[in-house]
């Protein structure tokens, strides 16, 4: 019945087409409303959308909407810090800048900067003079034997599971020369970090390597041992 309707419904826009073109009147809304003809026919045969079978050309219209979904939030609906990965706002200043145009705007800021986390440089109005001493910080109290006097810029852990041992030997002669502290990471204090001599950050972390008994407890002894270098 559907292939009857259709071919009937075909034919008809034919007929009518071929009318309206012979009497040369109104021959292009009748174009247009053959082909609207034929596109909800083709929408009311078709199996693979419930919507357009259901609501022939006004289900069209539904998914041509959609696919211009982004463009329409882009340039009507969303404002210029909404967007993501890269909002208007910093595209803006990279197409100024690629321009060479000026790319500061007077009046303030579109940003909140009092929202929570929004993070800027101040200039100081009395700076202070840059230090010329190594950025340290030491370690330990006036009732502290053995405070260090800590570099603000040390190796972070790597654990020597995870390289081998010329890396360890590379980063602790770096640490050794560079006069800052090597941490071990959870792999423990290796006959590697010792070659040198460079600063030792001892992590335990959780398999007490290098400190535990044979059957994995902690050491104390070995601890106290291991702990009481003066590299550590």
């Amino acid at each position: 019945m559907r292939f009857i309707a259709l071919g009937a419904s075909l034919a008809g826009m034919v007929l009518f087409t071929a009318l309206v073109a012979w009497s040369g009147a109104f021959i292009f809304p009748a174009l247009f409303c053959a082909v609207l003809s034929a596109v909800g026919v083709w929408d009311w045969l078709q199996p693979r959308h419930s919507l357009r079978r259901n609501y022939p050309i006004l289900a069209n219209i539904r998914f041509g909407l959609e696919k211009i979904r982004p463009e329409i939030r882009q340039y009507f609906l969303e404002s210029d810090l909404d967007g993501a990965p890269f909002n208007r706002l910093k595209r803006a200043v990279v197409y100024q800048r690629a321009k060479g145009a000026l790319d500061k705007r007077p009046f303030g800021t579109q940003l909140d900067v009092y929202a929570m986390g929004f993070e800027w440089l101040n200039h100081s109005i009395a700076p202070k003079l840059p230090a010329h001493e190594p950025a340290r910080i030491m370690i330990g109290g006036p009732d502290c034997p053995r405070p260090y006097s800590a570099s603000v810029y040390n190796i972070s852990a790597m654990s020597f599971g995870a390289l081998s041992a010329n890396a360890i030997r590379s980063l602790n002669k770096g640490a050794k020369m560079g006069n800052f502290a090597h941490d071990t990471g959870e792999g423990g204090f290796s006959a590697y970090h010792k070659e040198h001599g460079g600063d030792i950050i001892w992590e335990l972390g959780s398999g007490y390597f290098g400190c535990r008994n044979a059957d994995g407890t902690f050491s104390p002894e070995r601890f106290a041992d291991e702990a009481a270098a003066d590299q550590v």
